[in-house]
């Protein structure tokens, strides 16, 4: 019995990720560099380890993440209500879209400085970067994705005797989904750049935070432990959390590709 395609994407997939494993040690193994400046991964682990011990890390992940949640659920309503009428008005659209296009060319760690300025050192400056890297994104994409919404549908809506006052969020939003659903991956993807940006300066607790602390103290194995614990919640959030978002919607709107 063959294995299915997903088994097989699944098994390349650990087999890419264990080869830089293997690099990375290797590249450690030559001492190219010294190995205060690149520790191996044993040595990261090692440390990520200890900061669990010191009770240190899982209060820094939660902080994270608790503030994710508050500011991009804040950030995606806000784009969303900007992004219906941009989609449903070219005039909005013309107008708006170059806005934000050009706040998405802004670094999130731009945001910081005048984060600074409003709020001071508190967390609703970093709710502030994490809602302002990544509304624009959310706006954008339901804007794009209620003007490629086929005539049709609309069309077809209203003949079925749909009232306008219904239509927004019965019909529209609905048929724009797969590309809002892209467009809130994006906008998370910003926003986990602003709220970590924002803890290096901003606050005590937070991947943000032990990133500083790691860099003062000259601690690479914890720098490089943040920061492969970063990707690696950027990437379960992905395949758990909006990939399967995104593969039901898809689903159920027939836009899947048979294997």
């Amino acid at each position: 019995m063959k294995p299915s395609p997903e088994k097989k994407f699944r098994f390349y997939v650990f087999g890419f990720y264990l080869l830089l494993f293997v690099i990375w040690q290797a590249l450690f193994s030559l001492r190219i560099i010294p190995d205060y400046l690149f520790p191996s991964p044993l040595q990261v682990g090692w440390r990520l380890w200890e900061l669990g011990n010191d009770g240190m890390l899982w209060p820094s992940i939660k902080a994270t993440l608790v503030r994710m949640a508050i500011g991009f659920s804040i950030a995606a309503g806000i784009g969303l209500v900007i992004g219906m009428p941009m989609g449903m008005s070219r005039v909005v659209n013309s107008c708006l879209k170059s806005l934000f296009l050009g706040l998405q060319t802004l670094p999130s760690a731009a945001w910081v400085p005048i984060s600074l300025l409003i709020f001071g050192l508190s967390d609703s400056g970093i709710y502030f970067v994490v809602i302002m890297s990544s509304v624009a994104a959310v706006a954008i994409a339901t804007s794009d994705g209620i003007l490629h919404i086929p005539p049709i549908y609309l069309r077809a809506a209203r003949t079925l005797g749909t009232p306008g006052y219904a239509m927004p969020f019965r019909v529209i939003l609905p048929a724009a989904l797969p590309r809002v659903v892209t467009g809130v991956k994006l906008g998370w993807t910003l926003g986990w750049h602003g709220a970590v940006s924002a803890e290096l300066i901003k606050s005590s607790i937070g991947l943000g935070y032990l990133l500083y602390w790691g860099r003062e103290l000259n601690d690479a194995a914890q720098v490089l432990g943040i920061m492969v614990l970063t990707i690696l919640f950027g990437l379960l959030l992905d395949r758990f959390l909006f990939g399967q978002i995104e593969h039901r919607i898809r689903r159920r709107w027939g836009l899947l590709t048979s294997a």
